[in-house]
């Protein structure tokens, strides 16, 4: 009987493993584990899952932090669809496979990569910059699921500019003060890489920043826009739903958009750019536009 665990570290997309019927496999965080987790509350050889009859099992390691099931304390446990194994504090659901479920999830997953697709398509590089960015921001939150999302874009002197925003937004507040996490605005601008958090208020980088026990923030994703090795802006979006989290697919979804977004509104920014060369040319030295 092929099943899955999904794991929801702390500062990465949600992971999803196949298990084998017919081998044990080790989660921890050790390289020798065939599940393995990079996060600190596992041991490095944290429990083993097998299948024993025709359920599957798993069996506590002698773990530092050990392993408990629908809150409970277990060390060696039978495993029904949908239970919720904690692994130290690091949250994993059990799924058993059916041949039409796996169907059914290939074909969303191919249904959900055409409307990226489609969606990449209808971006429009001679639309208005602003109303262009709102697209690309209402698709980026139709595509992943969110409830709030922002675009900043980079200025000449790299700071960062909020030019669209949605999701019960008050968009004068917004703009004056930023109340997504600016923690993982900074990490993906130093980094150039996304960064996903799937319960924010357990980040330990991010969790204690008053933006996100404030916003009551239960999951982020912040991708950044770049062309080349430039950054020009950042997408970031959010939830406060619990329960919400950014999967592996919800995440190589949204690179895939933004980086496509960004070539668009790059295209956009020039033409602008150069639309307002005669009317900077016609400026008084030292006055305003005619």
């Amino acid at each position: 009987m092929p099943a899955r665990l999904t794991v929801y570290p702390l500062d990465q997309p949600a992971r999803q493993f196949s298990l084998d019927p017919e081998r044990e496999h080790l989660i921890g965080r050790g390289p020798d584990c065939d599940l393995h987790v990079d996060d600190g509350r596992l041991s490095r050889r944290h429990a083993r899952l097998a299948l024993a009859g025709n359920r599957w099992h798993f069996s506590d390691l002698g773990s530092k932090n050990g392993t408990t099931l629908a809150g409970r304390m277990a060390g060696d446990s039978a495993l029904r669809d949908g239970d919720w194994i904690s692994f130290g504090g690091l949250l994993g659901q059990f799924s058993d496979l059916s041949e039409e479920k796996l169907a059914a999830e290939q074909e969303k997953a191919r249904t959900r990569w055409e409307e990226t697709l489609d969606r990449s398509r209808r971006l429009d590089p001679k639309a208005d910059l602003d109303r262009l960015l709102q697209q690309v921001l209402s698709s980026s939150m139709e595509l992943a699921g969110a409830e709030r999302g922002f675009v900043m874009l980079a200025g000449d002197d790299g700071q960062l500019e909020q030019r669209a925003q949605a999701g019960g937004v008050d968009a004068a507040g917004a703009i004056a003060e930023f109340p997504g996490s600016r923690g993982a605005l900074e990490r993906a601008r130093a980094t150039l890489k996304p960064v996903v958090v799937c319960d924010a208020g357990a980040d330990t980088l991010l969790g204690v920043q008053p933006s996100v026990v404030v916003g009551q923030i239960r999951a982020l994703v912040c991708l950044p826009l770049t062309v080349g090795e430039r950054l020009t802006g950042l997408l970031y979006l959010d939830s406060k739903s619990p329960g919400k989290v950014f999967t592996r697919l919800d995440v190589d979804i949204l690179e895939a958009f933004a980086a496509h977004a960004a070539l668009v509104i790059g295209i956009a920014t020039v033409r602008e750019d150069l639309a307002a060369l005669p009317r900077l040319a016609a400026m008084p030295a030292g006055g305003s536009p005619p």
